[in-house]
């Protein structure tokens, strides 16, 4: 476990500071497990971030918010105490494959395995910075796993002090950017980052909007012959209260250099993001002018499609090698977005207006019923000959969907799998998890009949009015170099299909028997919608690489985080987090609904908004991140079946809230929902 300590000034220097914590190592925090022949390290906290070939060390990562301007130094550990494991290990190495591959053989790095030095040679793997939306970022990753070879020993640190040091860098930009783009990243970053308490402290600095020079903080781009095409869902978002535009690519190509067309909206995006106010980004257009191709070369393989990460994350050039190949891992990205980003992959009208009509609807008149509170999870065979399901992966996402949720589990084993998906669908779950092997044609079980969700079953699909989102870790299903992949397919369905899709565009990537980064992500977008309540699709899109990226590197990590697109539109609402209002003001809701929290971030109090299906007690709770209760309030039964209820900003015994993310449960008769609130100080 790790245990924060307080960030502070070096002695005498105003540009330079030091962050300090404890690593502490329990008895039982581990255990070792063997695996085809194999000894293994099982740490549930950590993450192997070694390359394919290196002893399968489990680490963990610490990521701080730091002032700004100032860029992390490094970091030194201070062993306090270190135990022998056992007497002699062969450990497992790293293996990292594509989904649906073979093994093969184990893979071990001579130039480790041949020699009985220490692995790692430091405990401290590495020190890296970032930027998210104007904060700063520095991560330390620690493996307190030391591991000889040739001999075996393997011994572990169980206590030590690490010190990340950093310093003023002039070479690091400092944005000023409005409140709206800081409150919206601030409950972002509190969810990833060990010192949310600092949030306040280190913030970029918020610019007045009373100059007139904002534009829209929610922006389309696309064709100016599709501007009245996507004008219904311009009109959604303004009508929400979010001020939002169309711009044609005509004009930014007009008024934006760059050395090609992607280039251009890039530099539009980030002069809207930097100066303007913009948080949301739509791109209309199918395999075109408006893809990045990501040059991105990992493990003899080069990913060669689309990454839209590069319309995320602002920062610098994605070509700091100035050879026109965008996004290797020489071109200097960090991989933190500093907007939400979506696609409408079409240039055809009809297919774009069934995109707007699904979106709009889903937002102003989804059916009422279950659905709404309902998870479809599908775990195939990923490796079945090395004894690896996708139910692993699904019940750690499961594990993250609240109680009071229907979940329908369909997994695949040596016997079969069931085949009742298209059913399910059409009945009506609004989260569906489909962990299986893929093509641009769709999502595959193991065995036969293979068709999970695919280009010759989807046309089955029913489902209008009880649009599901949709992440998956399955191969090329979002490969939008092809003609129809199952992504776009189920984006334009006339019949029902999904309200947003996030797939990858090349193959996905995992690491028997270790959740690999395409399973990691999978969790983390999970974590991000159920847990920290991060309400928009695009939002939790991006917040879930995010973390990933903050929980430390992994082989193949960063190929995983640019392949995985979102195709919707990413200020999407995701329907449990609507209060559903119709005709009269009713509310119209199934279960309890709870609304965000108003202010957010705070101080102090705040409120939030609740419905209940009909007038009824509750109970409503005051959790923090480690899910200890902090304060609850019994509330008797309701003349009225939605209302408002104000927290003071004290816990049970009357002090004021520490500063950090806390969640905000109700619980009733009818169910239970949750949101979310970060308090700063």
């Amino acid at each position: 476990m790790i245990l924060m300590l307080a960030m502070a000034l070096l002695p005498g220097a105003v540009s330079a500071g030091t962050i300090s914590f404890d690593l502490d190592m329990q008895a039982g925090d581990y255990e070792m497990t063997t695996f085809e022949g194999h000894d293994m390290v099982w740490w549930p906290e950590g993450v192997v971030c070694f390359e394919e070939g290196s002893p399968a060390l489990p680490s963990i990562t610490s990521c701080f918010v730091i002032p700004q301007g100032m860029t992390a130094t490094g970091a030194e550990i201070e062993v306090l105490t270190e135990a022998q494991v056992g007497e002699s290990y062969d450990l497992m190495p790293v293996r990292s494959m594509p989904l649906g591959s073979e093994p093969g053989p184990v893979y071990r790095n001579p130039a480790i395995y041949l020699d009985d030095s220490a692995f790692p040679s430091s405990p401290v793997v590495s020190v890296e910075n970032g930027n998210r939306t104007g904060f700063r970022l520095a991560t330390a990753t620690i493996c307190p796993f030391r591991y000889n070879p040739v001999s075996g020993r393997l011994s572990v640190i169980t206590s030590a002090r690490v010190t990340l040091s950093y310093d003023f860098d002039p070479s690091v930009p400092v944005l000023s950017l409005t409140d709206n783009q800081v409150q919206s990243a601030s409950q972002i970053v509190a969810t990833f980052v060990d010192n949310p308490g600092d949030l306040a402290s280190c913030r970029p600095s918020v610019r007045s909007t009373s100059g007139g020079t904002d534009w829209g903080t929610w922006v389309v781009i696309g064709a100016a012959s599709l501007e009245s095409t996507l004008q219904p869902l311009v009109d959604l978002r303004n009508s929400l209260g979010m001020s939002a535009e169309f711009v044609s690519l005509d004009w930014i190509y007009s008024n934006y250099t760059g050395y090609d067309s992607p280039e251009k909206i890039r530099n539009y995006l980030k002069d809207a993001f930097q100066n303007h106010g913009l948080i949301y980004a739509l791109v209309v257009g199918d395999w075109s002018e408006t893809h990045r191709i990501s040059s991105l070369f990992t493990s003899g393989v080069t990913l060669n499609e689309t990454a839209d990460l590069y319309y995320s994350d602002l920062d610098n050039t994605w070509d700091s090698d100035g050879d026109h190949l965008y996004g290797e891992n020489t071109d200097g990205l960090d991989y933190y977005a500093d907007i939400s980003v979506g696609r409408f992959s079409s240039n055809t009208t009809s297919q774009i207006a069934s995109m707007v009509q699904r979106t709009v609807e889903y937002e102003t008149a989804p059916l009422e019923g279950a659905w709404r509170t309902s998870a479809l999870l599908c775990g195939a065979g990923l490796w079945p000959e090395s004894g690896y399901w996708g139910s692993f992966v699904c019940d750690s996402i499961s594990n993250r969907i609240p109680d009071s949720w229907t979940q329908y589990k369909l997994y695949e084993n040596s016997s079969g799998h069931p085949t009742n998906q298209i059913d399910i669908l059409n009945q009506g779950v609004s989260y569906v998890s489909p962990q299986g092997h893929g093509f641009s044609s769709g999502i595959y079980w193991y065995y036969n009949p293979a068709n999970m969700i695919t280009n010759q079953n989807y046309t089955g699909l029913t489902n209008w009015g009880k649009l599901p989102v949709l992440h998956s870790i399955a191969c090329l299903a979002g490969e939008l170099s092809v003609n129809g992949c199952v992504a776009e397919r189920l984006m334009m369905w006339t019949g029902g299909g999904m309200v947003a899709v996030m797939c990858n565009s090349n193959n996905g990537y995992g690491s028997p028997p270790s959740m690999g980064p395409s399973e990691h992500l999978e969790v983390h977008f999970a974590n991000q919608l159920f847990v920290n309540g991060i309400q928009r699709v695009g939002d939790a899109q991006a917040a879930a690489k995010d973390a990933f990226k903050a929980a430390g590197g992994m082989s193949m990590q960063n190929w995983v985080l640019q392949e995985n697109n979102l195709l919707g539109d990413p200020a999407l609402l995701f329907v449990p987090y609507q209060t559903g209002v119709g005709d009269g003001g009713t509310p119209q809701v199934a279960t309890p609904v709870l609304g965000p929290a108003w202010p957010n971030p705070v101080s102090s109090g705040f409120s939030v908004a609740w419905s209940l299906p009909q007038p009824g007690s509750f109970r409503m709770s005051l959790f923090d991140i480690s899910g200890r209760l902090v304060r609850s309030f019994d509330e008797v039964a309701q003349a009225s079946a939605q209302g408002v209820i104000a927290f003071d900003g004290l816990t049970q015994s009357g002090e004021p809230l520490s500063a950090g993310v806390y969640l905000v449960r109700l619980d009733s008769e009818a169910g239970t929902a949750t949101s979310s609130v970060m308090v700063i100080r």
